[in-house]
């Protein structure tokens, strides 16, 4: 009989039973930096440290949650997550987590505050939590949004690329200023009075040689920027628009 067996069987049976290392949560962005209403891509990267795969049970249809800060203030956050202990109704459903980090979602920010209006140029501070039963993970990272370009760097950006404008909305809604030059709008911007600071994102084009600007995107930017947000960058940076 070999004496070693029920040692090795028993040494076995120990490490099946060990605790397995924690899940870890990061955060990905596309690139450090972004235009002002430019979407950003929000991963969350879960990293299982074993060599197993792990079943994590969430008591919530949402798994995470997502929120955006300035400074201490919150801007804006995804659907909230259910901190239920128990089961609830419908029950539970689970997520298998393979070994190594693996992207566990993406989520697209529309890069507006929870009250419609643009954030101004500067550092934000990205949130996210995953919760699942018995499961918390956190983590946290800093994005950049970059000043917008001023009405007058249209002239100098080539017919088609895409970039981010602030000015002062017109009379009319259909074209904006600042610093003494205003742009044409390709429409009205709606719901948005006149007289106030907004950024507009689009598309440069060129109409028998007069520029103007194929708007896609468009908001007012926040109350609580400074006078500064309004006067605008003139001269664009070459890794600006695409």
């Amino acid at each position: 009989m070999n004496l070693r067996l029920p040692a090795l069987v028993a040494a076995l049976a120990l490490l099946g039973a060990a605790p397995q290392p924690p899940l870890a949560l990061s955060l990905r962005f596309a690139r450090a930096s972004f235009d002002l209403l430019d979407p950003v891509g929000i991963q969350l990267i879960v990293d299982n440290p074993s060599d197993r795969r792990r079943d994590v049970a969430f008591a919530s249809p949402n798994e995470y949650f997502i929120a955006i800060y300035r400074g201490k203030k919150e801007l804006w956050h995804s659907a909230r997550v259910s901190t239920a202990h128990g089961t609830p109704v419908g029950g539970t459903h689970a997520r298998n987590i393979a070994p190594g980090a693996s992207v566990f979602v993406t989520y697209v920010w529309n890069a507006l505050a929870a009250d419609g209006t643009s954030p101004t140029q500067g550092r934000y501070r990205v949130v996210a939590d995953f919760e699942g039963i018995g499961v918390r993970l956190r983590a946290v990272r800093t994005l950049r949004f970059i000043a917008p370009l001023a009405p007058s760097a249209v002239a100098a950006l080539p017919v088609g690329s895409v970039a981010t404008i602030a000015g002062t909305l017109d009379a009319d809604r259909d074209s904006l200023s600042a610093a003494g030059h205003s742009l044409q709008l390709s429409r009205i911007v709606r719901g948005i009075a006149a007289g106030r600071c907004i950024v507009v994102r689009g598309q440069v084009t060129s109409l028998r040689g007069v520029r103007g600007f194929d708007v896609s995107r468009s908001a007012p930017l926040r109350a609580d920027g400074t006078a500064r947000d309004c006067a605008p960058v003139i001269v664009p940076h070459s890794r600006r628009f695409r």
